[in-house]
């Protein structure tokens, strides 16, 4: 089932009520969020008929689709509204099929699109939170920059259209709520919006835990709460926490292909191949059932399954699907697309992997183009490019090339981001590794340094990304003969490492490896 973007409304469980279900027919009480009952309006369930229209309690008997249980999720529509009105809950259109005998109806608040006063009511800011949170999906680790302000920009854009508001006022409303709210759910959504992930996961986590006590009543929230916490671990770097948080938000929601993916690609950035590639294949299998062969959300499934084939080292697999993303963005969104231009470096840096320099090199540069020409010289994408191009060079040997690449990436990204956003760590920890390979020791060590303490500062001490910090400046005292200084910051890199992705992770074996080699250097 792929996600719905809500049409229409607010829902919550309603007070006892006298009036029963009958099997196969869920009770629905429409209001305003003013409380007062919207008469006269028609809705339909998913896969039912359309319900006769709301009577003058605002209740409605919505006919389900045949065979629907009690405890399944249903999606909701309004149908042929007399005036503009959305959903402001559930914020995805979807309910949960209550006991057909219980004495209970789903209350459903509609609000007209544009009504300012959703902008002072909590309830509504929860769910317009969601909706711009749950556009802003976790991309593959490896890909620098891919959940970067931009992506975040571009959902609220997508939100704030969609309720009738502009993007600045819905930003400064969400903000101004957070800040307000004492609810540990609402304070961790507006903290991973605001992208305070730290807070985001101790909220979230006291959300989730209160709302496991309350499973029964409201399994829904305890979905949520699961979803937004697994983000939340996942941009840390815990990534089988992440994962942990993603199962149960599946155990909702077996055939959402949202909820497939992330929990896949948390298994795939921990190391667990085996585990991850049954989620990601089933997610496209959904995908392309639900959205067809050639949706560029298809191409995003091939992408996330192809990255995990090549992780693998499965490149006769990878590839095939790296192609077929391409092909799918090329049409669907055009050659010189944003979206193209990500698939070209995917495919270039499977080239790449497989040593076909003269394969990826092309494809690089068309990448990079794409993003000059679509983005500006000095957009985060364009050295996102410029930093693949360099990588290249460098695997190549074409130090002098490659230089002066990664030093415009790097200028781009603190311009852009500033100077302690950890993809400007990113692009200081390559150029110095390409200083290192020089020779040039003096020249590349503040770099790492530097590096370090942003990722410390931005991620905390814990994340993987700090580990591989830890392990390129060891690197570099190792290649300058200071063992003794290298020692430590193995070793913390090896706990880090073990912590978050295993012992028998491929980068937790290579950090270990090189402990070893300085032990034996020491004489320990």
């Amino acid at each position: 089932m792929s996600f719905r973007y809500p049409t229409t409304a607010i829902l919550f469980l309603a007070a006892a009520s006298s009036l029963c279900a009958d099997a196969g027919v869920l009770v629905v009480q429409v209001q305003d969020i003013h409380k007062k009952a919207l008469t006269k309006l028609q809705l339909r369930a998913e896969g039912g008929a359309v319900a006769p229209p709301t009577d003058v309690a605002g209740i409605a008997r919505l006919p389900l689709s045949p065979g629907t249980k009690a405890g399944e999720r249903v999606g909701l529509q309004l149908v042929m509204p007399p005036r503009d009105l959305v959903f402001i809950s559930p914020w995805d259109a979807e309910v949960i099929v209550p006991p057909f005998d219980s004495s209970k109806e789903v209350l459903v608040v509609l609000a007209d699109r544009g009504d300012r006063a959703l902008l002072e009511d909590g309830a509504a800011l929860q769910s317009l939170t969601a909706n711009v949170l749950k556009k802003i999906q976790p991309s593959p680790a490896k890909e620098p920059g891919a959940d970067d302000e931009q992506r975040r920009r571009e959902a609220l854009v997508a939100v704030s259209k969609m309720y009738g508001f502009s993007p600045e006022n819905l930003d400064a409303a969400i903000r101004a709520w957070g800040e307000k709210t004492e609810d540990p759910y609402e304070r961790g959504l507006a903290a991973l919006y605001e992208k305070r992930y730290p807070e985001a996961t101790l909220q979230l986590q006291k959300s989730m835990e209160r709302r496991e006590a309350e499973l029964v009543k409201a399994q829904d929230r305890l979905s949520d709460a699961a979803f937004y916490l697994g983000q939340s671990l996942y941009a840390q770097g815990r990534y089988r926490e992440a994962a942990t948080a993603f199962e149960k938000c599946a155990t909702l929601r077996p055939n959402e292909s949202i909820v497939l993916n992330n929990w896949g690609l948390s298994l795939l950035s921990a190391g667990d191949y085996t585990e991850a590639e049954p989620l990601l294949r089933r997610a496209l299998v959904i995908r392309e059932k639900a959205l067809g062969p050639d949706h560029p959300d298809t191409a995003t499934a091939l992408n996330n399954l192809a990255g995990l084939l090549e992780s693998k080292g499965d490149y006769a697999g990878a590839e095939p699907l790296y192609r077929r993303s391409l092909a799918i963005r090329e049409k669907a969104l055009g050659p010189d697309h944003p979206d193209t231009a990500t698939s070209l470096n995917n495919l270039a840096g499977l080239l790449e992997s497989k040593g076909d320099y003269a394969g990826a090199e092309p494809l690089y540069h068309r990448s990079l183009a794409i993003a000059e020409k679509a983005l500006g010289p000095d957009h985060p994408n364009t050295a996102t490019s410029l930093n693949n191009l360099a990588a290249l060079l460098k695997s190549k040997g074409d130090y002098a090339e490659a230089e002066p690449l990664y030093r415009r990436a790097l200028a781009i990204w603190e311009k852009a981001l500033g100077p302690d956003h950890p993809d400007t760590a990113t692009s200081l920890n390559n150029l110095a590794a390409l200083l290192r390979v020089k020779g040039d020791y003096a020249g590349a060590e503040p770099l790492h340094r530097r590096a370090l303490a942003i990722w410390e500062k931005a991620l905390g001490p814990d994340h993987p990304d700090t580990a591989t910090s830890l392990n390129n400046l060891a690197a570099l005292l190792e290649s300058k003969g200071d063992y003794a200084g290298a020692e430590p910051l193995y070793r913390r890199a090896l706990a880090i490492r073990e912590k978050a992705l295993g012992p028998d992770h491929p980068t937790t074996r290579t950090i270990r490896k090189n402990l070893g080699e300085v032990l034996k250097q020491l004489g320990k």
